[in-house]
């Protein structure tokens, strides 16, 4: 069976799993009272792998660095190759994907957590043509979630799992529990950072946690807002260079993106700068991120999906790590 799919039996083992009391084993929950007889279609139906999405965490070791918008517009570039796209704000309490993209949702994922609505019904279509999970800006015990709302997420984030082709996760800035659970549960992780050196030691405190959750692989370096493509291959070796020393780990370059004026205007009116100017130079770099991302061949990015996001993120927020064997 390919790594990146999962039976639907799994499947329905791991949504007892999340959904289980606490302190009882989940497969110790039958299904049914008693023993029910399988028909050879239901058995064959059960059987069939089910795709899971590729997931890219988006994260960064200090706010202000322009992760947020980076997430935005590579769920625009990515939708625009043809893939079913979802955007998974888990910025949770200070949540801004929708104002990036100029919607006004009526339900966020703070409603999710409660167990007020479903993953389908906080769902909105964003501009660009993927699909924006909101989160909730301003709700701090969000930021915090206990066991039982951790359960209810996963629950409902195992339908969007299935459901696309990509699952872009804009995780918190900083090296919060929960921020880092999300970034390294994914298949890659982008550590967005500036050129000024106190975002070049915050992105390495980001990497150098990742690495503690046994993220060995799989994590690059965005640099934005630089002057000239040099600048940021220079950050990149210079940050690599580290990890490697301390860390024994390697850190790829995913790419940089100029410093530009028309990313400023784009955020002012509520578009993602691959919509409002799509020639401009930030605009560009995205896209050869993206094309990076998609796994088209590019040095350095794996082609394959390994374990279920979601699998992968269980593990993490149970304390288990997420290791990627």
């Amino acid at each position: 069976m390919h790594e990146g799919t999962v039976s639907l039996d799994q499947a329905e083992r791991l949504r007892r799993l999340v959904t289980a009391p606490r302190g009882v084993a989940a497969e110790a929950q039958p299904s049914t009272p008693h023993a029910v007889s399988v028909s050879p279609e239901k058995a064959r139906e059960r059987a069939r792998p089910v795709r899971l999405a590729r997931a890219i965490a988006v994260s960064s070791g200090k706010g202000g660095v322009g992760k947020t918008n980076l997430a935005v517009n590579l769920a625009v570039a990515l939708a625009a190759q043809g893939k079913r796209v979802a955007l998974l704000d888990a910025d949770l309490g200070l949540a801004n994907a929708d104002v990036l993209c100029g919607i006004t949702p009526r339900a966020t994922l703070e409603d999710v957590v409660t167990g007020d609505r479903s993953i389908d019904e906080v769902m909105v279509q964003a501009p660009g043509g993927f699909r924006l999970v909101p989160g909730a800006s301003g709700v701090s015990r969000l930021a915090d979630m206990g066991q039982l709302q951790r359960r209810i997420v996963l629950e409902q984030l195992m339908v969007l799992e299935r459901s696309v082709d990509v699952l872009v996760v804009d995780t918190g800035a900083g090296i919060g529990a929960n921020s880092m659970a999300f970034a390294a549960a994914a298949h890659t992780i982008l550590v967005a950072t500036t050129p000024e050196p106190t975002s070049i030691a915050d992105a390495y405190g980001a990497i150098k946690t990742l690495v503690a959750r046994g993220c060995r692989d799989g994590i690059h370096l965005v640099v934005n807002m630089v002057e000239d493509e040099a600048e940021g291959v220079q950050v990149h070796a210079r940050v690599d260079r580290v990890a490697r020393a301390f860390l024994n780990a390697r850190v790829a370059y995913a790419g940089a993106v100029p410093r530009d004026a028309a990313v400023p205007a784009s955020v002012r009116r509520r578009e993602p700068v691959l919509l409002a100017a799509p020639q401009a130079p930030a605009s560009r770099a995205i896209r050869w991120i993206a094309a990076a991302m998609s796994g088209d061949g590019t040095p350095g990015v794996p082609t394959e999906v390994r374990a279920g996001f979601l699998a992968r993120l269980a593990a993490a927020l149970s304390g288990r790590g997420s290791r990627r064997s």
